[in-house]
Parts: C-alpha cells; structure tokens; sequence
C-alpha cells in the first residue's frame, strides 16, 4: 500500500516514520477492531435515506448492500415490517456528531517600541 505525506503529498515507504522532503511526522492509526459493543448511531457519510442500514453495518461489520436489500424485501413480502424497523430504528438511533475541525491558532505580534 502507498503512503503519502499528507503535507507535501511525496510518495514514502511503508514503514517510514517521518517525510524525507518536508520532515512531517507521520500518523498511523491503526484500523477499527470489531469488538461488538459499538453503540448504534447513525452516521452522516454513505448514508441512503437516513443512515439506519450504514449505522447497523457498521456496528456489526456487515456489508451495507446486504443489510439494505433486506430491509427492502421485509419491507415489501414481510408486511410492511422492515419499513416499519426502519423508521423505529430512525427515531431510536442517535446521528452521529459532526466532526468540528480544531480550532485555528491565532497570531499575536509582539507590540514593538
């Protein structure tokens, strides 16, 4: 897999810990573990309608097409109750927050004589 610098874009080794152009630090997070006590929550991206089949997926690492087409079928061959999960699981599930970017440093001049 390719990592690049997210602050001059250079193209590095995998297992390169600072940029050899510009010197930036690199940051590894590792990736999410299923550990089975996620709590529901709807997130905001890859959302269809409301984000209720993302929000399951995610929490059970299911796929999303999956969980979709079968809220679909029970929503038309099941009478009506996947239509009818949806829209409990819509008003039971919390949106996810949105992610607020820090705030900006500000600059002070040194006052001058």
């Amino acid at each position: 897999m390719a990592i690049y610098c997210r602050n001059c874009g250079k193209a590095l080794n995998d297992d390169a810990r600072f940029c050899s152009a510009c010197g930036a630090q690199m940051y590894y997070a590792p990736p999410p573990l299923y550990t089975g006590a996620s709590r529901l929550m709807r997130p905001r991206p890859g959302r269809m309608i409301a984000g209720v089949c993302q929000g399951l997926a995610n929490s059970y690492a299911w796929d999303v097409v999956w969980v979709r087409v079968i809220t679909v079928l029970l929503a038309v061959f099941g009478g009506g109750s996947g239509l009818l999960a949806y829209i409990i699981f819509w008003v039971v599930m919390p949106e996810e927050p949105i992610a607020l970017p820090p705030p900006a440093a500000t600059y002070n001049p040194p006052s001058g004589s």
